[in-house]
C-alpha cells in the first residue's frame, strides 16, 4: 500500500527499501491502564494539555482547584487520543489499534506489568480483538508481558490468568513464541523453582539506569545511541527505539515541560539539540535519529516505546518546591512518547506514518501486484478472474458504545456511523473504460449523503497536486469530481450498477491514464466519512483501505 502523511512524507516502497529480509521482528510497548481503579484520571480536569495553557498557576500550587483534583495521585492525560480518553477494556478501540498495528508490520504488543499490574479485564478485550482479525485470515500482532516490581510474583500472576491450562482468559492463539516458547520479560533470578518455569522463554526486564545485561529486552534507552543487548549466547539481539526519553528520571518529563529542566530528551531532539518544539514537534526528529541508528545496526529485534501510555500520576514535588508538580513518563506533547495518533498539537497521525516508514526500512516489502490483462465488464461474473484482488478488515462498522477513562463527570463514547463495511475490491479495464467493484459484508445500504461510498483516486501518484494528493472522486455515488483551485468540480456522471453487496462504478479510461494510455495510480474507498479531514478515516465509517494508506493499481 501506498501512503503520505500530512507533512508530505511519502511512504518508501518496494523499490526503495528492497525484498523481504527474514528474521526481522518489531514490538512495540502497550498499555491498559487507562482508567483503571489504580490509575484513576483526576476528576473534573484530567488534561494537561487544556489545564496547563489556560491555568498555568496551578504549576506553583499544588492544591490548586483547577487541577481538578486537588490531592496527589490522581493521572492524566497528556493530550486527547484520536479515539478521546478511553478506558483500557475499550474493544471498540483496540480492534481499530490492532488494524493499524497490522498495516504497520508490527509483530508483538509488550504489555506493560512492570508495576504489578496484569489488567485481566483490558487483556481479554485485547486479545479478543486480536482474535478477531486473525479469524478473518489477518496476521496482527501477538502479545508478550513486560514485568519488573515483585516480577516473579507478577508472572506467577500472569501464567494463572492466561497461560495455564484452564485459565480463566485463555487466548493461545494471541500468544508471541520465542525459541519454541510463549515469551515473557522479567527478572528471572525471581523464577527459579516457580511451576511456570519451564512454560516460558525469558528475557531479562532492562532498565534504562541499571546496568547492562545479557538477555536484557530494554523498553527505553538513556544512552545516545542507543545499546544494542546480546542476549546468551552472545548474539546481538535487540535495541530499543523511543519517541523521546527522560533520561534525568528525578525531574521527569514533567520537569522539562513545566519547571525548565533541560536534561530530558523531548520529540525535537536531535545531534544534541533540544530544536524548537514549535516546529520541530511535528516531525519526529528524536524518533528518527534512534531509527537511523537502529537500522545500521540490523539486529532482529526493534522494541519501539511507545503506542499508548497517555497518561501519568501527579505526585509530590523532586525539586525542593513542595508547591511543584512531578509527572515522570509523560506530560505535555513534547515530553511524552505516544504515536497513536491525537489531533493535540498537530501530531495527528504524522508518528504512525513515520514508524511504518522505518518498519518498511527494516524489514523490507514485497512487490506491488500487476495488474492482469484488460477484462470488459458486462456481468458480475466477468469480476471473478480479474486481478489483483484488494481486501479490507471486516467488522469496521461495529458500534461502539463504552464508557471514558474518565469518571467524574461520566463521559460515555458512542459511534454510530459504520454502515457500508468494505470487504473485497477490485479494478479492471479495457481500452475505453476503467471499471470499480466494491463488496461489502451484508448487502449495500444505500443513501442520498454525499459521503455514501466514495472513491478517491490519485491518478499520477504525485501527493502534492489534488485533495491530499487525491485528483478525482466519485461522490454521492453518481458525480465524477476533480478538485481544481482548491475545490471538487463536477465533471461527468459515472456509470452505477448495485446489487446486493456488490457496488460497480465506471467511466471513460482516458481521464486517468497516461499520455500513452498507461495505468499507475493508487485509490480508496471511503463510506460516511462525518469530515472533510483524513483523520476521520480513523474513527468514522469504513474506509479501505485503513487511514491514509491507499491501493495502487499499476498496468501497462
Amino acid at each position: 500500500m501506498a501512503g503520505c502523511d500530512e507533512l508530505g512524507r511519502i511512504l518508501p516502497g518496494p523499490e526503495d527499501v528492497g525484498d523481504i529480509r527474514e528474521n526481522r521482528n518489531v514490538g512495540i510497548f502497550y498499555f491498559l491502564w487507562q482508567g483503571d481503579n489504580a490509575s484513576q484520571a483526576a476528576e473534573h480536569k484530567w488534561d494537561l494539555s487544556k489545564i496547563i495553557p489556560n491555568h498555568p498557576e496551578v504549576l506553583e500550587k499544588g492544591d490548586h482547584e483547577n487541577w481538578g483534583s486537588p490531592q496527589r495521585g490522581r493521572y492524566y492525560f497528556w493530550g486527547e487520543p484520536i479515539y478521546g480518553y478511553y478506558r483500557g477494556d475499550d474493544y471498540w478501540v483496540h480492534l481499530r489499534n490492532m488494524r493499524l498495528m497490522t498495516d504497520a508490520q508490527v509483530d508483538f504488543l509488550i504489555i506493560d506489568a512492570t508495576n504489578t499490574l496484569i489488567y485481566k479485564e483490558q487483556s481479554e478485550s485485547l486479545m479478543r480483538a486480536i482474535r478477531t482479525l486473525q479469524q478473518q485470515g489477518g496476521n496482527p500482532p501477538k502479545i508478550v508481558y513486560y514485568t519488573n516490581t515483585e516480577s516473579g510474583k507478577t508472572m506467577q500472576k500472569i501464567y494463572d490468568a492466561f497461560y495455564r491450562s484452564g485459565a480463566p482468559i485463555r487466548y493461545p492463539e494471541t500468544w508471541y513464541y520465542l525459541e519454541g516458547k510463549p515469551l515473557i520479560i522479567g527478572r528471572t533470578k525471581e523464577v527459579d523453582g516457580k511451576e511456570f518455569q519451564p512454560f516460558f522463554t525469558f528475557r531479562e526486564s532492562q532498565w534504562p539506569n541499571e546496568p547492562i545485561q545479557d538477555n536484557g529486552w530494554p523498553w527505553i534507552d538513556f544512552t545516545r545511541p542507543q545499546h544494542v543487548y546480546k542476549n546468551l549466547r552472545g548474539e546481538r539481539e535487540i535495541i530499543n527505539v523511543s519517541v523521546s526519553q527522560h533520561p534525568d528520571p528525578g525531574a521527569g518529563m514533567g520537569g522539562s515541560a513545566f519547571y525548565g529542566n533541560k536534561n530530558n530528551w523531548g520529540r525535537s531532539y536531535r545531534n544534541g539539540n533540544p530544536g524548537n518544539p514549535e516546529k520541530d514537534i511535528l516531525y519526529g526528529y528524536n524518533f528518527q535519529e534512534q531509527w537511523d541508528y537502529a537500522l545500521q545496526q540490523d539486529v532482529p529485534f526493534v522494541f519501539i516505546t511507545g503506542w499508548n501510555e497517555w497518561i501519568a500520576g501527579r505526585w509530590g514535588s523532586t525539586d525542593g518546591n513542595p508547591e511543584h508538580s512531578y509527572f515522570c513518563d509523560q506530560a505535555d506533547p513534547e515530553y511524552s512518547r505516544d504515536i497513536e495518533p491525537t489531533m493535540t498539537a498537530g501530531l495527528k497521525d504524522n508518528y504512525y506514518m513515520q514508524m511504518v516508514a522505518n518498519i518498511r526500512k527494516y524489514k523490507g516489502m514485497n512487490p506491488v501486484q500487476k495488474a492482469g490483462n484488460e477484462k470488459s465488464i458486462k456481468g458480475w461474473n466477468d469480476w471473478e478472474e480479474v486481478t489483483p484482488v484488494y481486501t479490507d478488515y471486516k467488522e469496521d462498522t461495529e458500534k461502539r458504545d463504552h464508557p471514558s477513562a474518565v469518571i467524574n463527570p461520566h463521559i460515555q463514547y458512542t459511534n454510530t456511523t459504520g454502515r457500508n463495511d468494505f470487504t473485497i475490491l477490485k479494478v479492471a479495464r479495457d481500452r475505453k473504460t476503467i471499471y470499480f467493484l466494491a463488496e461489502t459484508a451484508k448487502p449495500i445500504i444505500n443513501s442520498n449523503d454525499e459521503q455514501w461510498m466514495r472513491l478517491y483516486i490519485n491518478s499520477d501518484r504525485d501527493h502534492t497536486t489534488g485533495w491530499m494528493g487525491y485528483d478525482f472522486r466519485i461522490n454521492a455515488g453518481t458525480n465524477l469530481q476533480q478538485y481544481t483551485n482548491g475545490q471538487w468540480k463536477t465533471i461527468s456522471k459515472v456509470t452505477v450498477k448495485t446489487e446486493g453487496n456488490k457496488l460497480l462504478y465506471s467511466f471513460p479510461l482516458k481521464i486517468i491514464s497516461g499520455p500513452k494510455g498507461e495505468l499507475n495510480f493508487e485509490f480508496k474507498w471511503s463510506d460516511n466519512m462525518q469530515t472533510e479531514d483524513p483523520m476521520d478515516w480513523y474513527i468514522n465509517g469504513d474506509v479501505a483501505p485503513e487511514g491514509r494508506f491507499n491501493y495502487i493499481y499499476q498496468a501497462k
